[in-house]
């Protein structure tokens, strides 16, 4: 039996975005755990191991800009990628800024998901 791979969460509001992205980040051989909401992501960080987070930048309550500030201020250094829909100016500089290791604009393309997953869990 093949051992699972790293687990990546996939943090966004929108339902057919999280299926769309569990399959594409299954099919690198990663194991995917979806939440639809920024605080359902942060309660599960005392009980789970991720290795990455794709988060998307635009939920209610807590946007992804808040979800990696507060990561941060509670020392969970956990590699996170910021995925948006609507880019705007400065956005990137922001989010890196704020503890983000990476930026990335939908539709983000596999090839290019994978390469920065992969540079991010060396």
């Amino acid at each position: 039996m093949e051992k699972p791979g790293p687990k990546i969460a996939i943090v966004d509001d929108d339902e057919a975005v999280r299926r769309a992205l569990r399959r594409m980040i299954a099919s690198l051989s990663y194991s995917p755990v979806e939440f639809g909401s920024g605080e359902a992501f942060l309660a599960e960080l005392s009980n789970t191991l991720f290795a990455c987070a794709l988060i998307d930048m635009h939920m209610p309550c807590l946007n992804g800009l808040d979800v990696v500030e507060r990561m941060h201020q509670e020392n969970l250094e956990i590699p996170s990628i910021i995925i948006t829909g609507g880019d705007e100016p400065k956005l990137e500089e922001r989010c890196l800024k704020a503890g983000a290791s990476a930026f990335m604009v939908k539709p983000i393309e596999r090839d290019c998901i994978f390469e920065t997953i992969r540079a991010l869990l060396k």
